[in-house]
């Protein structure tokens, strides 16, 4: 398991080139990540599930400010994180009483968890960095109680043109250095590696009955509410 687990961690670095640069990004796009509509939808569709004593689960947690914002909005959680990335690990803020992070690889994260006793989890724009994503969906299905719900938001397959279109390089100029061409090839290919009917397709057969799958940002990005049958 270290080996995998290396493996994925060398390839979260590669992906995000540099770690610490990324990590900082995490933190000053945390609120536009997780605004207004995503805790509309979380009063609608998570909230209602929660026990007196609420213990959510966030998948990919980084430097883990959504637990430190569950610590505040629920006073008696129990928020965890998973986490294995090492700049997001040396990046975390600092965790109030009641949170915490596991070091696993989500690619079979075995946690250190209960069946049936997470209330609610979070799968943030992780599942596309992923090469595959069943266990962790299983592993989820397991720990979640029944009724419990995963929320997840995440890039989904688009069309190449779409994607150029959200980014400032000119692609088909002649000066445009190689290494940013090849970069650019790079990730997006990463972000196009589920469609949104895909990720349905494997909730639907790791435990889950899917509420709502709204695309997002033109259709490239899908938000999720799923149920733990």
């Amino acid at each position: 398991m270290e080996g995998k687990l290396r493996q994925t961690q060398d390839m979260l670095a590669r992906h995000h080139r540099d770690g610490a640069v990324f990590a900082q990004m995490m933190k000053d796009t945390f609120d536009d990540r997780f605004n207004e509509t995503f805790w509309e939808m979380w009063g609608q569709h998570i909230e209602p599930a929660l026990s007196d004593v609420p213990v959510i689960l966030d998948l990919g947690t980084g430097p883990g400010m959504l637990l430190k914002v569950l610590a505040a909005r629920y006073p008696k959680v129990r928020a965890i994180g998973v986490e294995c990335a090492d700049y997001m690990l040396e990046a975390a803020v600092e965790l109030p009483e009641g949170c915490e992070t596991i070091v696993a690889d989500l690619h079979n994260p075995l946690l250190p968890l209960e069946d049936s006793t997470v209330d609610a989890a979070v799968a943030s724009m992780v599942l596309h960095e992923m090469q595959q994503p069943v266990r962790a969906l299983r592993e989820v299905a397991r720990c979640l109680k029944p009724g419990g719900c995963l929320y997840m938001l995440d890039w989904v397959r688009a069309p190449l043109k779409q994607y150029f279109d959200d980014t400032e390089l000119d692609v088909f100029a002649a000066d445009t250095p190689l290494e940013a061409l090849e970069d650019l090839f790079i990730h997006f290919a990463e972000h196009n590696r589920f469609s949104a009917d895909d990720l349905v397709f494997m909730l639907e057969n790791t435990g889950f009955r899917v509420l709502e799958a709204t695309a997002l940002k033109d259709g490239r990005q899908v938000r999720i509410i799923a149920e733990k049958l």
